[in-house]
């Protein structure tokens, strides 16, 4: 994974037309592996045992396709980003952003940012969530714990040469 830097190794997706994402939690032993169809499949990797949810989502507000995801370290909650076009600015953006437990598949909250974000990340620490909106230039920061934003950057810088 290029932006969490952990390395996953023997994922291989055999006739697959679906956009497929996996991620595997620093401290968890579980792998969740997601399609763009609104799934999730769980391996955990010390018994071998794979089970199946599918993630709620607003279909009104949303395509049921998901942009981007991550997880807390330990993998109880996954946080998943469902897409919609977004007819003012010509793309997919992540319209909402939906926080699961992932025990029973419950959401725990729905996060519906004011500038469309292309990708958030939760911090190294697990106390952050960045939410990444380049069309705004800004990023929007969460607490973890209670999902309440705390701080809100604009006119952030695009490229590492500060434009």
């Amino acid at each position: 994974d290029p932006i969490k830097g952990i390395e996953i190794g023997n994922i291989a997706v055999f006739q697959s037309e679906l956009v497929v994402e996996a991620i595997k939690p620093e401290d968890s032993t579980s792998l969740f592996i997601i399609t763009g169809e609104s799934r999730v499949t769980t391996v955990d990797l010390q018994t071998g045992a794979v089970t199946d949810a599918e993630l709620a989502h607003d279909e009104n507000s949303s395509l049921g396709q998901i942009g981007t995801l991550d997880a807390t370290s330990d993998g109880a909650r996954l946080f998943v980003g469902f897409i919609r076009d977004d007819e003012e600015r010509r793309g997919f953006v992540v319209n909402e952003i939906r926080v699961d437990d992932t025990i029973f598949w419950h959401v725990l909250a729905v996060i519906e940012p004011d500038d469309p974000p292309m990708h958030f990340a939760i911090s190294e620490n697990g106390q952050r969530l960045y939410i990444v909106s380049p069309l705004a230039n800004g990023i929007a920061i969460y607490d973890i714990t209670n999902l309440q934003l705390t701080a809100y950057r604009i006119s952030v810088a695009r490229l590492p040469r500060g434009s």
